[in-house]
């Protein structure tokens, strides 16, 4: 059987369509002596063959898998939900995570190296080192400012403060130093919850004291505020407010404590009360924020608590001082509204019979409507009152019908001088009045006269209360200009400014 001596297609046989490769003649720089002493190798021949060679028919290229089209999402129903595939992700990278752990571990046992030959510290940047250390000083003086401040904190009490912190003494030990540290820390968070001052309120002017304080609130008491999409924010005035304010200023000092901002309250205040028939307004600044409220402490008032009354809508703005307290509901803008002015008779009877402790009054009323059961009370001991008069009525007898005769009444004849236009008591007392109702008549009177006297003067006070706000902030803006630009003045041309001034007085 004869060989076939065709080579194999795949290694020695070329394309039709490339050339053959002709190999390249020696180079004839090439060393003699090389030529000479070994032959030139010549490339080998390729076999003849009997048939010639068939052409190899062209293949055709692969045709690439269609895709599977009908996995994919219907898009027409919306974008699908790609939970499934972030699960997977998240598992699969958890699975290379362990994988990667597993690995570092087993690096890290076989020498304890890391990158290479060199330990992982050696692999930190010289910015990063000097960055750790920066870090390093930062809590090193961190940490002493923190000792040295509590070290401050701890020092020994000046006689002021030891005065107001009696319960925590002078001394070197470290519990003694550690309680004034905390002492003065605590100082300085509460100085944001507590007044703005010490004594919200003056010493009282002894030419212009008022025997009771009347601690009175805004919101709610004697302004209504709502919003509606049609008007926007209103405020409505209580009924008889004016009367209550103005009836009242003459018995007491009253003292508007709202928990209203000044900036929202000071301009409610000025249109409410223009005649400043309220003597000391005070706003949130002047509460107490304790235990997340707003608490009105009357003790920061400079008043003594036993001549307060403080009328408000919200039991816990008096919290602290209850039995100094009227509670009245809130006032939502009702016209017939009369709560306010029901509470006078009660307020002016206080001020009548001179009590030395209003919280004893007000104590007997609790659990009650207060106007309601003070009128009880009041109809009861007037017909006590009127029962001891006729039982005292003299009857009428020879000396007293003379007396009568001759003009010699017991009101003529009494030592007690009363007032112009007001009736003697011995005759109001006569006539079945108690104590209260000539007070009352006086109080009414006063009334007629203070707002006879508004309706004639009230636009000229006005007018001049405003000139004197105008020439007030003139001087200040002038005294500001001349402070500021005083830095920038030469003291020559302060002397030339003050020269023709000092010539006219000399001239004068």
């Amino acid at each position: 059987m004869a060989k076939d001596n065709k080579p194999p297609s795949g290694r020695f046989s070329r394309s039709q369509n490339t050339p053959a490769q002709k190999p390249q003649p020696p180079s004839p720089s090439s060393s003699p002596s090389l030529s000479s002493s070994k032959p030139i190798p010549q490339p080998p021949k390729q076999p003849t063959t009997d048939r010639a060679e068939e052409p190899t028919p062209p293949q055709e290229p692969a045709q690439e898998p269609v895709p599977d089209l009908s996995k994919l999402p219907d898009l027409t129903q919306g974008i699908p939900s790609t939970l499934e595939y972030e699960t997977t992700g998240a598992a699969n990278r958890s699975g290379l995570a362990a994988v990667e752990e597993e690995d570092a571990a087993k690096a890290g046992a076989g020498g304890g190296r890391g990158k290479g030959e060199l330990p992982a510290s050696a692999y930190v940047s010289s910015t990063e080192r000097r960055r750790q250390k920066w870090a390093m000083w930062a809590l090193a003086g961190t940490a002493l400012s923190a000792v040295l401040g509590v070290a401050y904190l701890g020092r020994d009490w000046d006689d002021e403060e030891l005065k107001k912190k009696p319960d925590v003494p002078n001394g070197w030990s470290l519990g003694l130093w550690w309680k004034r540290a905390v002492a003065r820390m605590t100082d300085t968070v509460t100085y944001y919850q507590e007044p703005a001052f010490e004594k919200l309120l003056p010493d009282p002017d002894p030419s212009f004291e008022r025997p009771y304080t009347l601690c009175i609130s805004l919101e709610d008491m004697l302004v209504h505020s709502e919003w509606s999409r049609e008007h926007g924010w209103r405020v409505a005035k209580r009924p008889g407010a004016d009367y209550f304010l103005h009836y009242l200023s003459q018995y007491y000092e009253i003292v508007l404590f709202t928990t209203v901002p000044f900036a929202t309250g000071e301009p409610l205040v000025r249109k409410l009360d223009p005649y400043r028939f309220i003597m000391w307004p005070l706003f949130r600044e002047a509460t107490k924020y304790q235990d997340g409220e707003i608490v009105k402490d009357l003790s920061y008032l400079n008043r003594d608590l036993s001549k307060v009354i403080v009328i408000d809508t919200e039991a816990k703005h008096v919290r602290l001082q209850p039995e100094n307290a009227i509670i009245l509901p809130k006032w939502t803008g009702d016209a017939k509204d009369k709560e306010l002015v029901s509470l006078v008779p009660l307020l002016e009877f206080i001020h009548t019979m001179q009590y030395s402790d209003v919280r004893k009054v007000i104590k007997s009323f609790e659990g009650t409507h207060i106007p309601t059961e003070f009128a009880r009370r009041e109809a009861l001991a007037r017909a006590e009152h009127n029962k001891r008069v006729q039982a005292k009525q003299p009857r009428a007898g020879g000396m007293s019908w003379l007396a009568g005769h001759l003009g010699l009444k017991p009101s003529n004849m009494s030592l007690m001088v009363p007032p112009e236009g007001e009736e003697n008591p011995t005759e109001a007392f006569a006539k079945g009045k108690m104590l209260q109702d000539i007070a009352r008549e006086r109080g009414i009177r006063n009334y007629l006269m203070l707002e006879e006297e508004i309706r004639k003067n009230g636009e000229k006070w006005l007018k001049e209360e405003q000139e004197a706000m105008e020439k007030a902030q003139k001087e200040a803006m002038k005294s500001m200009k001349t402070s500021f630009f005083g830095w920038f003045t030469p003291p020559a041309e302060d002397a030339k400014a003050e020269s023709p001034s000092s010539s006219e007085t000399k001239g004068n």
